[in-house]
């Protein structure tokens, strides 16, 4: 599958706000801010280097959705937050979201299924073209 960068914003300081995606198809399932979704939980976490990161889900303009948080993180330090969305069912990313926690300690959102192809993952990376992998991810949810 070819796959294309697309920006949700940039700072000034040009930090990540970045998804890895499909083309522009894909970009009507990311959710930008999902900051004022309600009834939200956490799904799975994990502590990674001292990180706290997180699947989150909620309710979100009447859909559910999931996405990434980071807790602890530094901010002095180039600390991101990952989340991974496979949609084949192959648990390997075919799309992704990440910010830089100083700035945003949270991803954009992708809809939750039914459908058992479709999983999260979040990950703590120190480069933002960084993927999640055993060492540093939560499981896949």
């Amino acid at each position: 599958m070819k796959r294309s960068l697309l920006a949700l914003g940039a700072t000034a300081t040009a930090t990540a706000a970045l998804m890895l995606g499909a083309g522009p198809a894909s970009a009507a399932g990311w959710l930008s801010d999902p900051a004022e979704c309600v009834s939200t939980a956490t799904a799975v976490s994990r502590v990674v280097d001292g990180r706290t990161v997180e699947v989150r889900y909620g309710t979100c303009w009447g859909g559910q959705h999931g996405w990434g948080r980071i807790l602890g993180y530094k901010t002095t330090s180039t600390d991101y937050i990952r989340f991974e969305v496979d949609t084949d069912g192959d648990r390997v990313a075919n799309e992704a979201s990440y910010f830089l926690a100083g700035v945003r300690n949270y991803t954009a959102g992708w809809p939750t299924s039914t459908s058992s192809k479709v999983a999260f993952r979040a990950c703590y990376v120190t480069y933002a073209g960084s993927t999640c992998n055993s060492a540093n991810a939560t499981s896949w949810w």
